[in-house]
């Protein structure tokens, strides 16, 4: 699991978009659908229902989502 992961975990929750969520990170969008690939296959989960152009959190993104924006706060706090 890596920091840019959850960033771009959070970012595709929070604009409900892979979409905006690369143009929130300043990625190419298959770069952020790649990493979110990764990230689920590491977790073995999945975190999005993908139903078109419609982006939701499953059941687990929804109990993962806190711990990343926490890890993402720590991080900025000790920089």
């Amino acid at each position: 699991m890596e920091l840019h992961q959850l960033e771009y975990f959070v970012a595709v929750a929070e604009e409900g978009s892979f979409t905006r969520a690369a143009e929130r990170v300043h990625v190419a969008q298959p770069g952020v659908s790649a990493q979110i690939g990764r990230l689920e296959r590491e977790l073995g989960q999945q975190l999005f229902d993908r139903a078109g152009r419609t982006v939701r959190l499953t059941e687990v993104g929804a109990a993962v989502l806190p711990y990343a924006r926490a890890a993402l706060g720590a991080v900025g706090a000790a920089r």
